[in-house]
């Protein structure tokens, strides 16, 4: 996470040059949409089962009509992003998770009719989606951002601007995003193993904003964008 004074002190810098801004061209923004580069969903009920392969990868916490058997399956998404991905003269000034639920519930428990609830965490561990399972899942953070009260299929996006701040600048490791979903309702989306007629647009993709700095700001937010460290990426 930024530090708060670094933080501060761009905060200052864009308020100093404000001023200028009425002056200058209106900036422009590009939208960068990158596709999810692994992607599983390991389920509790089948703990040593590796689901990297599967068309479909799931959100959900329910269990058997009976109460029995717990059913519960999250989603681990890693995105292939660092500095070179924000094109020459950009700052990023957004970056957002988007999910797409597209399939209900089919057969894992109760199919629940309440709402669905999204929940994004930044993932602390490595992980390979060829051997990831429920045994040996990695450790993720809590929720950055959490959407409620989902009740109808389609795009979802979770706010992800400070994560990928951190992986693209700071030089944070890079280990992805986990999706959480704590009601019964089956939040099922397209995985990369998906019919090859599903487009990579109803798949996890994350969503890059970047803008050309006004005149007399770039400058300046490049020099603080820079100091902040040196960038790391994690090779796989």
């Amino acid at each position: 996470m930024m530090n708060r004074r670094i933080a501060h002190a761009l905060a200052a810098l864009v308020l100093i040059a404000a001023p200028l801004l009425s002056l200058a061209p209106p900036a422009r923004a590009d939208v960068i949409p990158i596709l999810v580069s692994e992607d599983t969903a390991p389920y509790s009920f089948l703990p040593s089962l590796i689901r990297f392969n599967n068309p479909s990868v799931w959100a959900l916490r329910g269990e058997d009509e009976e109460g029995g058997s717990q059913h519960q399956l999250e989603t681990f998404l890693w995105f292939d992003v660092d500095l070179s991905d924000i094109p020459a003269g950009h700052v990023l000034v957004d970056a957002e998770v988007l999910v797409t639920w597209d399939i209900e519930n089919t057969g894992f428990g109760d199919p629940s009719t309440d709402p669905a609830d999204l929940n994004c965490h930044r993932i602390t561990e490595d992980w390979n989606q060829t051997t990831l399972n429920w045994i040996n899942k990695p450790d993720f953070d809590p929720a950055f951002d959490s959407i409620t009260n989902i009740t109808t299929l389609g795009s979802v996006l979770c706010d992800a601007w400070p994560v990928v701040f951190d992986w693209i600048y700071n030089g944070a490791p890079n280990y992805g995003v986990a999706i959480t979903n704590d009601q019964g309702r089956g939040f099922g989306m397209h995985s990369l193993e998906a019919d090859p007629s599903i487009p990579d647009s109803l798949k996890a993709n994350l969503i890059l904003t970047t803008e050309v700095p006004e005149p007399g700001l770039g400058t300046g937010l490049a020099f603080g964008t820079l100091a902040l460290s040196a960038v790391r990426r994690r090779r796989r």
